[in-house]
């Protein structure tokens, strides 16, 4: 978190000195032609490209250590619950497989580790990435217009209200993503295991089509899922767009604000609607993900195998 909010205080401090040199670099220019003067100054770049530069550096090391420290953590906590998990299955009592099917199980080896070793992390980085510049293009436009504050309750509360119905949504598809995956692999693992049975009776067609069905089963809810997730709330970033173009072209003609600090806000503005879109999916998908990590707590819980009493 602290090297996520160093980076972005570094990258909006480099969008705030670009729109500082452009703005004195302008203002030197025009200052001649509207003092009726032929001569013009030579606007000196040098200072404002060493900074540039240096915020630049800054930013990219700063990058680096954030991607460094989010796989780092993801590994640790990856390897820690594979390792519990896999203690706890070996020692654990016979009635545990019997009670338990085996597709359950090898569904937390293989999809739940899966989630939490490739997209835990990434989702967390994307999670606090997408926030952190949601609030720094509110700040900056907010910094630029004033007034805009006075439109940011309303479409707040709109937001809101957008990804709790969005995120509801979005986890009961996951849920039942996961209830017809169970099913698949369980009939999968008991093919494979009475492969010769099913052979000597000539039941491999019915095998096949229960197989399709469980697949289909699974394909569909795992295509609504992928269709909710590209439901996006647009109408909200073209209402930050609309408000923040007003008021920055208002400031602009009546309060003398530059023409790079409006360009700024103006930027900012047509990527809220960006930032707020993926915040939103970030954030369902992270409490989706955090589904794996539940269910291999619950297995975590399991009781190890008594040897008291026995020789």
């Amino acid at each position: 978190v602290l090297s996520q909010l160093l980076k972005h205080t570094v990258m909006v401090a480099i969008d705030y000195c670009l729109a500082c040199w452009t703005s004195d670099a302008i203002s030197v220019k025009a200052e001649p032609e509207l003092k009726n003067c032929s001569h013009s100054e030579n606007f000196n770049h040098s200072p404002y490209s060493k900074v540039f530069s240096i915020l630049c550096c800054l930013g990219i090391v700063l990058c680096l250590v954030t991607s460094i420290a989010v796989e780092w953590t993801g590994l640790k906590v990856t390897k820690k619950l594979h390792s519990s998990l896999l203690n706890k299955i070996i020692l654990a009592p016979m009635r545990f497989f019997e009670t338990t099917p085996l597709g359950s199980i090898l569904n937390r080896f293989s999809a739940d580790c899966n989630t939490i070793d490739q997209h835990i992390p990434a989702t967390l980085e994307c999670l606090s990435r997408s926030t952190l510049l949601c609030v720094s293009a509110l700040a900056v436009i907010s910094y630029v217009t004033p007034m805009f504050l006075i439109a940011l309750v309303p479409l707040a509360i709109m937001c809101y209200f957008i990804q709790k119905y969005f995120r509801v949504a979005s986890r009961d598809l996951q849920q039942l993503d996961d209830s017809t995956q169970l099913p698949l692999l369980s009939h999968f693992s008991e093919t494979v295991e009475g492969l010769t049975t099913i052979r000597a009776f000539r039941y491999e067609a019915k095998f096949r089509q229960k197989l399709l069905e469980y697949t289909d089963s699974n394909n569909i809810a795992s295509l609504f899922l992928t269709a909710a997730n590209r439901w996006l709330e647009e109408y909200i970033g073209a209402c930050v767009v609309l408000i923040a173009a007003v008021t920055s072209i208002t400031s602009c003609l009546y309060s003398k604000l530059s023409s790079g600090l409006v360009g700024l806000g103006l930027t900012y503005a047509l990527m809220v609607s960006n930032y707020l879109n993926w915040m939103v999916r970030n954030l369902a998908d992270m409490e989706i993900q955090l589904g794996a990590v539940k269910r291999i707590n619950g297995l975590l819980k399991t009781e190890a195998e008594n040897y008291e009493g026995l020789l």
